[in-house]
C-alpha cells in the first residue's frame, strides 16, 4: 500500500522535478522529502498544507487517500498571474483547504451538468417532434 511520501515521489516525478528543487518549492529543509521517503516516515500537517498551497493542480484526495486522480484541471479563474492558486492561503488547516477544493469540484461538477442540461429538448419540444412524427405516419 502506497504511503503519502511515496504518492509525493510520483507527484515530484510527474512534475518533473528533483527532489531538492521539491524541498525548496515548499520551504522544507534541503533533504526533507529523501530522508521521509527512505525511512517511509510521514509526513507532518503542516508540510502537506504548504504541498497543496504551493501545487493547486494536486488533488488533495490522491494524496492523503489514493483515490481519484493525482492533479485536478484548474481554471483561469483558480490561478493568478503567477498561476498558483492563492485560496489556500487564506486557510489555517488542511481540512479547510480540502473542503475548498471539493467545493469548486462540485461546483465545476455541477455547471457542467447545467451546461449538459441547457442543450435537451423542452417537453414542449418533444410534443411539437412527436405531432409532426405522427402527422406524417
Amino acid at each position: 500500500m502506497m504511503k503519502i511520501i511515496d504518492r509525493i515521489l510520483v507527484f515530484i516525478k510527474h512534475k518533473n522535478l528533483s527532489m531538492r528543487a521539491f524541498d525548496q518549492s515548499i520551504n522544507v529543509g534541503n533533504g526533507y522529502t529523501s530522508k521521509q521517503s527512505k525511512s517511509k516516515a510521514s509526513v507532518g500537517s503542516d508540510v502537506l498544507e504548504r504541498i497543496i498551497g504551493t501545487y493547486p493542480d494536486l488533488n488533495p484526495l490522491w494524496l492523503l487517500t489514493g483515490d481519484g486522480k493525482m492533479t485536478i484541471e484548474l481554471t483561469k479563474d483558480e490561478k493568478n498571474t503567477n498561476g498558483t492558486d492563492e485560496s489556500p492561503l487564506q486557510y489555517n488547516s488542511i481540512d479547510e483547504i480540502i473542503d475548498h477544493k471539493i467545493e469548486r469540484a462540485m461546483q465545476r461538477q455541477i455547471q457542467l451538468l447545467l451546461d449538459k442540461l441547457d442543450t435537451f429538448p423542452t417537453m414542449e419540444e418533444i410534443r411539437e417532434e412527436i405531432r409532426k412524427t405522427q402527422d406524417n405516419s
